[in-house]
């Protein structure tokens, strides 16, 4: 163990021994300092803290003094004495430590710090390092690129600017140059002013920025990215501090933002130092010589820096920031580079000639001037005719012009009216700048005059024309065009209108002419008509100039008509015949037309067709002539003419009238329908009547294919001979024969033709439906409540309420009611007579209200079946009892071993009807017998009953003696039951206890092998009682007492025995063996026996 302590002690020693600085001691003074080792950058300064501790034995003063250090470091005492120290205690003074902004690191040394006591002239040192921190400071300047900072350029120019790097450091160093687009505009616009009076201080060049490497999230932190490809990196947050991208790598497609190369937009090979301005193509900006290799302290060297802009930039103020980084130093300084773009205008001009430019007439066009300016400007614009018959004007004339947009600026040009095609006017449109007018932008361009046809016509008003006749009249044309022309007229044929042109007329510019032109109206037309014409002329081409006029057509009367093809008409004797006749009126003239017959032969009758028309210009209609001829007339031919006279024309039509034979039949019936039954035919008669002039002999046809299926169909003859008007009778009959039919019928067709002539014939269509069985039960009840045993009576009516007759049967369903299938015929829609019923209510029928059915049968529809429920009441009844009783025992013995007994009991609903209500006990001793009565099947105490008519409920009845002295008790159980609102009292027969009481006290000992009495047993006693005193008053005299420990005396709680249970605090048991939970019969005090009402164990409780 005190190995491992050594080692570990020499350990710490080990360790802590470069702390300590180097010391020459006297035992009586102790030296020690805060730090061992200073260590400051040129131009810092710092505090020591030195501690001298008095281990003599008295109290000392001292002196202090420094020594040995490089003049560029300066070492001040803060005091040269330290006075009065207490022997065991320590006093400290501070020394101030400044380091020169000249110093070197070769500058580094030792200081010595020797402290006197000078009364005994001894002393102590100590050593300090001193340590002089490289500076690494670039600088650069741009105060003499142009005008302090600022250089003037136009678009396009290319410029190299020398600027003055320095190494302000106090080390060799190689600087790195590089340029940023995140200039500090604000503090260069404050700190700058014209003529080189400012050297770009505060904000620009500044040293202090981002040291100790700011390059924070980029890729260039920490050292030189030489040769390498600064690819995507993104130098967030710093100004590319601590090397910069030496070695050509090409920055390609990197964001380096807040360092160089910023958008990625000068890709490809070059150096670092390349710049495009976000969102501006075309920059260069970079160092030529972007790397300064081994500056030394002090060294100041020029860095050309290449300047290019495209030439489409616009004019303004571009800053950008100019790097200088130490690459051994990871620190960087940076100054702002601004240039003033200025601006260029100049524009350039298109020509587009809008409308055509005709003699006398004006044209606007439009002139597209478009800025190559790289700035907006506001223009003056004047036009001028340079040569030619023409005038311009210039509706605007200033107007501004944006960079890189255009303008329209239109002239109006107007040409003299003496010009003709081709001509040409020369314009001159020049656009002087407003803000300086030495820039001027003239622009020529011309404009020929076109030429233009133009035709017109003038046509004549208030002209009628006859319809058929060439008709003549003359119509203006005129030649609005700005050359001669030839020039033709054309009228435009149409429906009913023939023109006849005129030859073509050549005409001068503005001349006008009168041409003859000739149209031929057909008779169709009438009123007012529109003629069109067309003019077109050489010039125009295939284009012409349409117009029209309205001109009245004279009107004309016409009238025509035409009947049918052959111009007859045929009528039968006793009936009409007609024919359809046209009228039209072919004029131009609406007429009022009245019709006349004549040559109709007497017994013809015009019933209609002689009736006034009134028919508008081209109308026609059809007129039907309606001929009634008598049934006497004989047949005949005759000719009459149908005329139409409208007073100014009129017309006739000859027809030939032709009488013939009539032959006609009909057939006819009062019924449409046959009932068709499956018990028998059912008929139905068809009546034919002759209707013709002469005796006929009619075929009768019965179609029966759609129903062949269901029934048979049979008629009495087939043929009927029937004079002129004579009528006849067929018998038609039908049978069903399967069932299956349509209930909406199927038709059955009886057609009847004329063997003389097969076109004269008649039909008649009968719908054969099957039977439907159906009826109604009216139930007439003359009593309908009766006890069991008793009868209820009345009447039932039977109604056939299917479509044909019927024999039906009633009968009862539930109860024989002596119907015994009584049977009726019935028509439809016809009643029976009452038919009498009588039912017994069968013994044993619970009481309420009960359904007799009765139900009907057809004899025609074995599925036809029909009920009808009449409702009854089956009154209550019951014997001298409602409530009946059975014990399985009612002798009951009780004795110590039997204090608790349990017997079934079985009562039953004697009535009829719904009974509920309680049991009571009640007879002799019943006070001290206590009773409880469970429902079987349950566990609580419960004396109720709810009983159906001959329903039955099981009870367990528990017996428990509640006095100790023996008794006989002679037990009553009494029915209190609710009968229909009535209480009825019914009482079960005697149950029997006897109850055996306390046994008497034995008179003396019976010890087995003999017996004392009691006088005996009493000395006995007594003398066990003497010795037992005797043995323990022995026992505790010779007895070492021993050592008791007072215990405070429990009193504990006796424990059950088996089957013994005490009572809870809600008065309830819980049965040992079933652990059921039961109520304690009421007013028993423990200790008591009883049996559990569930498994029947016996249980006694306890207190």
């Amino acid at each position: 163990m005190s190995r491992r302590v050594n080692a570990l002690v020499l350990v710490m020693i080990m360790a802590v021994a470069p702390l300590v600085p180097m010391a020459s001691a006297h035992p009586n003074i102790g030296l020690s300092t805060d730090v061992n080792h200073i260590i400051l950058s040129p131009g810092e300064a710092t505090n020591l803290t030195l501690t001298v501790e008095n281990n003599g034995s008295s109290i000392e003063s001292y002196s202090i003094n420094v020594s040995g250090f490089d003049d560029v470091w300066e070492v001040v005492p803060a005091d040269s004495n330290i006075s009065n120290v207490i022997p065991t205690f320590s006093a400290s003074t501070s020394i101030a430590i400044r380091l020169s902004t000249n110093a070197l690191p070769s500058n580094s040394g030792t200081l010595t710090i020797t402290v006197t006591e000078p009364d005994s002239n001894i002393s102590s040192q100590i050593q300090i390092q001193l340590s002089v921190l490289p500076r690494y400071l670039p600088a650069i300047d741009a105060s003499s690129a142009g005008d302090n900072g600022l250089v003037t350029m136009s678009p396009g120019d290319s410029v190299n600017l020398s600027l003055m790097v320095m190494n302000d450091g106090n080390v060799n160093d190689t600087i790195l140059l590089s340029v940023g687009q995140t200039p500090d505009l604000v503090a260069f616009w404050s700190n700058w002013t014209s003529g080189g009076g400012s050297n770009n201080t505060s904000g620009n060049n500044t040293g202090g920025n981002n040291t100790g490497g700011n390059n924070t999230g980029g890729n260039n932190t920490g050292g030189n990215n030489t040769g390498g490809n600064n690819t995507g990196g993104n130098n967030t947050g710093g100004n590319n501090t601590g090397g910069n991208n030496t070695g050509g790598g090409n920055n390609t497609g990197g964001n380096n933002t807040g360092g160089n190369n910023t958008g990625g937009n000068s890709s490809g090979s070059g150096s670092n130092g390349i710049f495009a301005k976000s969102g501006q193509t075309g920059w260069e900006v970079r160092f030529n010589d972007d790397v300064l290799d081994m500056m030394s302290p002090g060294e100041s060297r020029s860095a050309n820096l290449r300047i290019s802009l495209p030439g489409d930039l616009d004019p303004g103020f571009y800053g950008f920031t100019l790097f200088a980084a130490s690459a051994l130093g990871n620190f960087s300084v940076n100054t702002t580079l601004v240039v003033n773009v200025t601006a260029i205008h100049d524009l350039s001009f298109t020509h587009n000639n809008g409308g055509i430019l005709l003699p006398g007439n004006n044209t606007t066009t439009t002139v597209e001037i478009t800025s190559l300016s790289n700035a907006d400007g506001n223009w003056t614009f004047e036009a001028m005719v340079e040569s030619g018959d023409c005038s311009v004007e210039l509706p605007t004339l200033q107007a501004p012009i944006i960079e890189d947009d255009t303008y329209d600026l239109d002239a109006i040009i107007t040409a003299g009216v003496n010009t003709h095609v081709n001509d040409v006017c020369t314009i001159k449109l020049q656009s002087t700048l407003d803000h300086d007018t030495s820039v001027i932008e003239q622009y020529t361009f011309t404009s020929t005059v076109s030429e233009a046809w133009g035709l017109s016509m003038v046509i004549p008003t208030s002209i009628k024309l006859d319809v058929d006749t060439l008709e003549s009249f003359n119509i203006a044309i005129s030649n609005d065009g700005t050359e001669e022309d030839t020039i033709s007229l054309i009228g435009i044929d149409s429906e009913g209108i023939s023109f006849t042109n005129p030859e073509p007329v050549t005409l001068s510019r503005g001349e006008s002419q009168y041409v003859v032109m000739e149209v031929l109206i057909s008779p169709s037309l009438v009123g007012n008509i529109t003629l069109n014409f067309t003019i077109s002329s050489t010039n125009s081409g295939t284009s012409s100039v349409s117009d029209s006029g309205v001109f009245e057509v004279k009107e004309y009367a016409e009238i025509s008509i035409s009947g049918p093809q052959d111009n007859r008409i045929v009528i039968v004797p006793g009936q009409n015949s007609s024919i359809i006749v046209n009228i039209s009126n072919d004029g131009t003239k609406d007429l009022d037309l009245t019709a006349s017959i004549s040559g109709l032969p007497n017994g013809i009758t015009v019933i209609k067709g002689l009736e006034s028309l009134s028919l508008t210009a081209g109308e026609s209609v059809d007129v039907e002539l309606e001929l009634l001829a008598g049934s006497g007339i004989q047949p005949m031919s005759a000719t009459f003419n149908l005329s139409f006279d409208g007073g100014w024309s009129s017309t006739g039509l000859m027809l030939d009238l032709q009488v013939t034979d009539r032959n006609e039949v009909m057939v006819d019936s009062s019924e449409d329908r046959i009932i068709a039954s499956p018990l028998g035919d059912s008929s139905l008669t068809v009546m034919v009547t002759n209707l013709g002039t002469s005796t006929e002999t009619f075929v009768a046809e019965i179609n029966n294919s759609e129903l062949s299926d269901w029934f048979t169909i049979s008629v009495d003859t087939l043929s009927l001979t029937l004079d002129a008007g004579q009528s006849g009778d067929l018998v038609i009959s039908a049978r069903e024969v399967a069932t299956g039919a349509p209930i909406s019928g199927t038709e059955l067709i009886v057609k009847l033709t004329s063997t003389g002539d097969s076109a004269v014939s008649d039909s008649i269509t009968i719908d054969v439906i099957p039977q439907i069985a159906n009826g109604i039960i009216t139930v007439m009840s003359d009593n309908d409540e009766a006890k069991p045993g008793d009868a209820i009576y009345g009447n039932v009516v039977v109604t056939n309420t299917g479509t044909a007759e019927d024999t039906m049967r009633i009968n009862s369903i539930e109860m024989d009611c002596d119907l015994d299938d009584a049977e009726v015929t019935l028509s439809p829609s016809m009643s029976s007579s009452p038919i009498p019923w009588s039912c017994t209510i069968p013994e044993g029928e619970n009481a309420g209200m009960k359904a007799l059915t009765f139900r009907l049968t057809s004899a025609a529809r074995a599925e036809m079946m029909v009920t009808f429920s009449e409702s009854y009441t089956v009154e209550p009844t019951w014997n001298d009892n409602v409530v009946s009783f059975v014990f399985d025992q009612n002798d009951l013995q009780f004795d110590y071993s039997s204090e608790q007994q349990t017997i079934s009991l079985t009562i039953c609903n004697e009535a009829n009807t719904f009974i509920e209500g309680n049991l009571e006990v009640v007879g002799k001793n019943e006070a001290p017998m206590n009773v409880v009565f469970f429902r079987a099947g349950e566990t609580g105490m419960n004396t109720t009953y709810s009983l159906a008519s001959n329903g039955c409920q099981d009870f367990r009845v528990m017996l428990t003696p509640t006095n100790i002295d023996g008794f006989e008790a002679s037990l009553t159980i009494k029915s209190v039951s609710q009968v229909l609102g009535q209480t009825v009292i019914d009482s079960s027969p005697e149950l029997r206890a006897d109850v055996e009481g306390p046994h008497s006290p034995p008179d003396g000992l019976d010890l087995g092998i003999m017996e004392l009495n009691n006088k005996n047993s009493i000395i006995l006693l007594s003398t066990g009682w003497v010795l037992s005193l005797l043995l323990i008053t022995y026992i505790r005299l010779f007895r070492k007492p021993a050592e008791v420990e007072e215990e405070e005396e429990e009193e504990e709680e006796i424990p059950l025995g088996p089957n013994e249970v005490r009572i809870d605090e809600y008065n309830k048991v819980t049965c040992t063996n079933c652990d059921a939970r039961l109520g304690v019969p009421e007013g028993s005090e423990p200790p008591f026996r009883f049996t559990c009402p569930k498994c029947e164990t016996k249980i006694r409780v306890v207190e």
